[in-house]
């Protein structure tokens, strides 16, 4: 299975899977199936509007543009994923680790046009299963690709609180409150690739990561009495002890 590493904005390093072929057209029927059930209602209706030929082409050619508009919207509104794609479990990234923009996702449904709608799909299938990071031409002008959301990339609060016993835990850092739980999944996962490769890059990772928490929490130097390691620990633990 194909993956990439994408760069955050904190300078962790985090590898996920992509989807593939299957998985992506599996979604995409998905989200065809909900929006020709959807559009062919709403064509009913506007059938008993109408009493042209021409009426009825418009009527025809307007569902390519409303599809166009439900991948649009239902991917700049629910983060990357439309109705299919979370069904599956996918979502859109984009490749530079920042979130995607709503010209991202307008050139992603755009693109539908060439790369499925007029085309069969072919091109898309041919360039997704053929290049490097999964791509269809959609992709490659947003700079985005679609990944497993329920993967690597993916860790619950379950699976942080596994690090450590946290009874009879004091807090430390009260100001751990102001992180999310999105920062918690990057500390996470930081530290599972460095404890994984042990390689000097993960853990100059970690270290960068640390001072970077620290400095956001403005704490001294001297109040940091504990290894990077260490300290990511701790602010995983008190984070969990806090916001449970």
């Amino acid at each position: 299975m194909k993956s990439v590493t994408i760069q955050t904005s904190q300078n962790v390093r985090i590898d996920y899977q992509l989807a593939g072929t299957g998985a992506r057209i599996g979604s995409f029927i998905i989200d065809a199936t909900i929006y020709i059930v959807l559009y062919w209602i709403l064509a009913l209706l506007m059938l008993n509007l109408v009493d042209s030929f021409d009426d009825i082409t418009i009527i025809g050619f307007l569902g390519f543009f409303c599809f166009i508009a439900y991948y649009f919207l239902s991917e700049m509104f629910s983060r990357g994923q439309t109705l299919g794609k979370r069904i599956i479990g996918l979502r859109v990234i984009r490749l530079d680790g920042r979130d995607p923009t709503p010209a991202d996702f307008l050139t992603r449904a755009i693109f539908l046009l060439p790369d499925v709608l007029l085309t069969s799909g072919i091109p898309a299938m041919v360039l997704i299963f053929t290049g490097r990071q999964n791509q269809r031409l959609g992709d490659m002008v947003a700079g985005t690709a679609v990944i497993h959301s329920s993967v690597s990339s993916t860790f619950s609060l379950k699976e942080i609180m596994g690090i450590t016993n946290r009874e009879d835990h004091e807090p430390e850092f009260p100001g751990i409150q102001r992180f999310t739980n999105d920062d918690m999944m990057i500390v996470k996962h930081s530290l599972e690739r460095m404890r994984k490769y042990g390689n000097p890059a993960h853990r100059q990772a970690v270290r960068q990561l640390a001072v970077r928490i620290a400095d956001q929490l403005e704490l001294e130097k001297a109040e940091v009495k504990y290894s990077p390691e260490k300290f990511l620990e701790r602010v995983l633990l008190d984070y969990i002890v806090l916001t449970r």
